[in-house]
């Protein structure tokens, strides 16, 4: 990897997130896909001219967790809504989206509860979780589940989760990597790609072991061509790029924010590492640029391109 690493925001002060989650990038129309979870809005950069689009959910003030293309469509996308996994039109630009279905509801008693990070695995198929009220003890009393949408209902793939985050798959391994921030480590898992089943979880590494004296939270992750994964950290300013197959941190990038929240590869080629991050609860408490999303380029490596989400 190379040392030259340039780091840019791609946003302003005006277009800056409360909590900036969610990047999807879409290698077919080359945008980007983000959330603002608590504002709550959805957001599309674009690579092409450099514009943010900002819009909002018609009659929907829920916090949203995630943003995800639907396959097919140009103009229909699926979002963690609170305890819903909605499917909503917006056609990228306007200032509103509508709301089309809701395809499923978890949790609904727990009204604390929300739909937290989500991702499609290469075969399109949506793995998703929940997490409990953060003012709460969530390493005690984990009340978040984490599950596969199996049209039409939501299979619990693991209960117990305290905050349910990033996810990547390495088809050529047969794994599935997960984070659970509450348990600051990340998971692996044996994965079956003809039916999305996962199964002899293990933990891969443990931060509280490599980094005892940062109360970092493991946020979103991401995996490289090479299988190499990006764990974003919350409260820990950094980047930490994992080897999987040795179970070392090979880097880690600083970043000009504390709260690193989430991150996704993109560009034509897709060597640019596009990363969200928070200004938490208040920009006053974290400054700018606090919320900024940022583009990394430099890194010599390429990522694997995002899976839109198969409806049907």
């Amino acid at each position: 990897m190379s040392d030259e690493l340039h780091i840019e925001e791609i946003t302003n002060e005006t277009l800056r997130c409360i909590l900036g989650e969610g990047p999807h990038y879409d290698v077919k129309s080359q945008n980007l896909y983000y959330v603002d979870i608590e504002a709550p809005a959805i957001f599309r950069y674009s690579l092409e001219t450099g514009k943010i689009f900002k819009a909002t959910i018609k009659d929907n003030n829920s916090q949203l967790g995630f943003i995800t293309p639907i396959a097919g469509k140009t103009d229909e996308f699926v979002v963690g809504a609170g305890h819903d996994l909605t499917v909503i039109k917006w056609n990228g630009e306007s200032e509103e989206a509508t709301v089309q279905t809701v395809l499923v509801t978890v949790q609904s008693e727990l009204p604390i509860n929300r739909i937290n990070d989500a991702k499609c695995d290469p075969h399109g198929r949506l793995f998703f979780g929940t997490m409990g009220d953060t003012t709460t003890n969530l390493k005690d009393h984990p009340t978040g589940f984490f599950y596969r949408y199996d049209n039409p209902n939501a299979t619990v793939l693991r209960d117990s989760v305290g905050i349910s985050n990033g996810l990547a798959w390495d088809e050529k391994l047969g794994k599935f990597y997960y984070i659970d921030s509450v348990t600051r480590n990340v998971k692996v898992y044996d994965y079956e790609s003809s039916t999305g089943h996962i199964s002899n979880e293990s933990v891969l590494i443990d931060f509280a072991v490599t980094h005892p004296d940062i109360e970092f939270a493991p946020d979103g992750m991401t995996i490289d061509e090479n299988g190499f994964l990006y764990v974003a950290t919350w409260d820990g300013a950094r980047i930490i790029i994992i080897n999987p197959v040795s179970k070392e941190i090979v880097r880690e990038i600083q970043m000009p924010v504390d709260k690193v929240t989430s991150l996704a590869f993109g560009g034509p080629s897709l060597d640019i590492l596009f990363v969200t991050t928070a200004a938490f609860p208040t920009s006053d408490i974290h400054p700018p640029p606090s919320g900024a999303v940022f583009k990394i380029t430099g890194l010599n490596v390429k990522g694997l391109p995002m899976s839109e989400f198969k409806l049907d």
